[in-house]
């Protein structure tokens, strides 16, 4: 079995291709049963959780199982770990059934991250968008916004409680040549002029949620939410456009859904229907099927 670290995972991924297989894989029939969390009982009434997400080639439909992979993707999220959650993937042999990868989760994660938004911001964006805001703070917002700049051209992105640390990390990024980065206090004016706004998470200086109560995007705005505890404006989820990754399981069973990335992907449903319309993205608790089609991405590439 291989041991795929960090560094690894980062010299043989490249956004495009990661977008090209995530595509791919919401067109599959790639076999992805929801388990729920376990909770993990800690000090002072708080808990943890436990969560597996597993995945399989559907070898019964491809009538072989000399092709394809088993996997499962481990996070542990803990009240007293600070940042995003530990994790790991293991991949074993579709025919053997021999454990065959143990990949680092946590960099599996931020690459499975960036794919998913890219790929909804390239169904649900304009394709003319090139003015980004992104609002809050969260350590993926690199790999994310490089992401982005695969699949739109940024000439203008304006950072909003983001870290000094988080900005400069931004600015080294490849993607970002030619991209005018700045910083803005002004969420409410900056907002005005942005063709997509991305809700990435609490201000960096306050570890506090911006109050999004006048999040109003003008017409043909795509908003993509990485922050899923935001608080979004009721009026602007019954007027915009909703997606989300898996609608098996929707991130909030009350909103009407327009659609998910695999009817997207697979051209079932539409996505964007007119130019001034505004759409948003906010992904669901499911992510089996991305994490085993980049476990494998990376096993096949490492």
């Amino acid at each position: 079995m291989r041991i795929i670290s960090s560094d690894e995972i980062e010299a043989c991924l490249e956004d495009r291709p990661v977008l090209e297989t995530l595509r791919r894989a919401f067109r599959s029939n790639t076999v992805t049963p929801l388990i729920p969390d376990l909770a993990i009982d800690r000090l002072d009434q708080h808990s943890g959780h436990l969560s597996f997400q597993p995945a399989w080639t559907d070898f019964a439909a491809q009538g072989d199982v000399s092709r394809g992979y088993i996997g499962c993707s481990l996070a542990l999220d803990l009240p007293e770990q600070k940042g995003l959650s530990s994790g790991l993937y293991i991949l074993f042999s579709g025919s053997g059934g021999q454990p065959i990868a143990l990949i680092d989760g946590v960099r599996l994660n931020a690459w499975r991250t960036a794919g998913i938004h890219a790929l909804a911001a390239a169904y649900l964006s304009r394709e003319d968008t090139s003015r980004l805001l992104v609002i809050g703070d969260d350590p993926r917002l690199p790999r994310l916004l490089s992401a982005y700049a695969a699949v739109r051209n940024f000439t203008s992105i304006l950072l909003a409680g983001t870290s000094k640390e988080t900005q400069k990390r931004i600015s080294s990024q490849p993607a970002m040549e030619g991209v005018h980065i700045g910083v803005t206090n002004e969420i409410h004016a900056a907002q005005e002029g942005a063709d997509m706004i991305c809700v990435a998470g609490p201000e960096h200086d306050t570890q506090t949620h911006h109050s999004l109560t006048y999040l109003d995007p003008p017409a043909g705005c795509h908003i993509d939410v990485l922050d899923t505890t935001a608080l979004l404006p009721s009026e602007l989820l019954e007027e915009a456009r909703l997606f989300s990754s898996d609608l098996s399981n929707p991130p909030r069973a009350e909103l009407e859904w327009a659609a998910d990335l695999k009817e997207l992907a697979q051209g079932s449903k539409a996505g964007r229907r007119y130019y001034g319309q505004r759409t948003l993205f906010l992904p669901g608790p499911g992510t089996g099927l991305a994490d085993y089609a980049l476990a494998a991405h990376i096993f096949l590439r490492s």
